[in-house]
Order: C-alpha cells, then structure tokens, then sequence
C-alpha cells in the first residue's frame, strides 16, 4: 500500500509536466510547419505573378473587410495552400482552416499588411487570439512573412521575452489577455524551440496608479 501510495504521489507530480512537454512539443512542430508553408505559398505566387517584394501591393478594394480578404486569398494564396473551409469571422476578420486542423483568422491591415493569427486547432480560431499557446501573430509586410510583426526584427531575445511574458506591447504597463504579440518571433530566434524561460502561461501586469 505504501509503495502504491508512493507511485501515486509522483504520478501526480509528473504527468501535469509530461503533458505540458507534449503540448510544447506540438506547438513548436505546428509552428515551424505553418511558417515553412506559408512562406514557400506566397513565394510561389509572387514567382507565379511575376511579382517581387518590393512591388508587392494589396489594392485597396480588399482592407479592412473579411469580405476582402477572402477575395485576396481566393486569388492569391489559397491554390497553394488549398484549405478544406473558409469562414467569414465577422466584418473584419476571414478564417482559413487547413487538413491539418490548424488554420488561422487574418485581415489585411493596409495596402502592403497583412495580419494573420494562427492557431494550431480551428476551435481556437478566433479574433486576434495571442495567447502564445494555442495563437500566434504573424504578418505578410511587403511580400514576406515574418513571425510576429515586421517591426520586432531587430529587438533582441530579452525584449521578445519579456513582451511575450506580459503582453500588449502597446502599453508595457499593462497587459491585455491573450495579446502576446513577440511569442511567434521569440520561438523562431530560438531555433523553433519553447526553451525553458519561455512564458508557456501568461503573467497579467496591473495598471500602474
């Protein structure tokens, strides 16, 4: 009885973490997939097109609307990616779900943005989720795609982590649930690794008096 109290004792200690581990290691797969998928797509098109990065440009009739947006994709990215659904999310917002499971909600942002949130299942596809576990940032910015946003390219491991521990980058005094906008880059720099000192969970700042 003592020894089965004992293997039960450690039982309970160890799973949480073996499952985390596990949750870890399929959000570093998905990631680097996702990454790899939608780098080589829009690649292809701009090739396809006769398009360079520096010409690349999104026309006006297509920002700031889902309906836009499906439109854009439809024309431009989707034959390479070839998603199984599509869904218009609300009026800004489109939802591309892939085979995999996984997909994302994006809107184009201006005429040379465009941001997409990935989540690695559909049922946590939704309105800008970065909750640095189960949604990710990125960005098409001028016929590229970067994790995160464009901007963050030059900051360094320790600015990342911390934006990614606490959220909102834009107010570092505060934080806004689930809108860790650095944690896709700081995977990324990280060899797409969750090392250990990566905030799995988010830690919620107070407004300061």
């Amino acid at each position: 009885m003592i020894t089965l109290g004992i293997i039960g004792i450690v039982a309970v200690l160890t799973i949480p973490s073996l499952i985390a581990n596990h949750q870890k290691k399929q959000v570093e797969v998905k990631l680097k997939k996702f990454y790899s998928v939608m780098s080589q797509a829009l690649l292809r098109y701009e090739a396809d097109e006769g398009i360079t990065p520096e010409s690349f440009y999104i026309d006006e009739e297509y920002v700031k609307t889902a309906d836009g947006f499906k439109k854009w994709y439809n024309k431009t990215l989707d034959k390479y990616l070839q998603s199984v659904s599509q869904e218009k999310e609300e009026d800004r917002n489109f939802k591309v779900i892939f085979n995999d499971g996984s997909g994302f909600s994006g809107y184009i942002f201006n005429t040379n943005s465009i941001n997409i949130f990935y989540c690695t299942e559909a049922k946590y596809c939704r309105n800008e989720n970065m909750d640095g576990r189960t949604g990710f940032l990125f960005e098409i910015n001028k016929g590229r795609f970067y994790t995160s946003l464009y901007s963050f390219r030059k900051q360094t491991r320790t600015q990342l982590l911390e934006k990614c521990k606490y959220g909102n980058y834009d107010n570092p005094n505060t934080s806004s649930l689930n809108r860790r906008h650095t944690c896709a880059r700081l995977i990324e720099i990280d060899g797409w690794q969750i090392k250990d000192d990566y905030p799995w969970k988010q830690t919620i700042l107070k407004p300061k008096e």
